[in-house]
């Protein structure tokens, strides 16, 4: 009998280059409109591809969408902010 145990925060995900998997969610993030660059860097991430088309879905652009996917620690920041002078 197989155990299965929940994902923790130990959990490591890893994704292997040229993977079916990898093929396939930087085929699906080409379709809702990535280019190339973009499809790529979202199929090696830990980004859910399911929660960036339901941003999609809501309206979201894909960049923001993106960028709400990422988590805290590694997001990308969107736009240098505005300094003072």
């Amino acid at each position: 009998m197989t155990k299965a145990s929940a994902i923790t925060d130990d959990t490591v995900i890893i994704r292997v280059q040229g993977s079916a998997e990898i093929t396939w969610r930087t085929q699906r993030m080409v379709s809702l409109g990535a280019d190339a660059a973009l499809a790529e860097t979202i199929a090696g991430s830990e980004a859910d591809v399911h929660d960036i088309e339901r941003l999609l879905k809501a309206g979201c652009s894909l960049e923001l969408a993106w960028s709400i996917v990422q988590p805290v620690d590694k997001a990308t920041p969107v736009a240098a902010p505005a300094t003072q002078d």
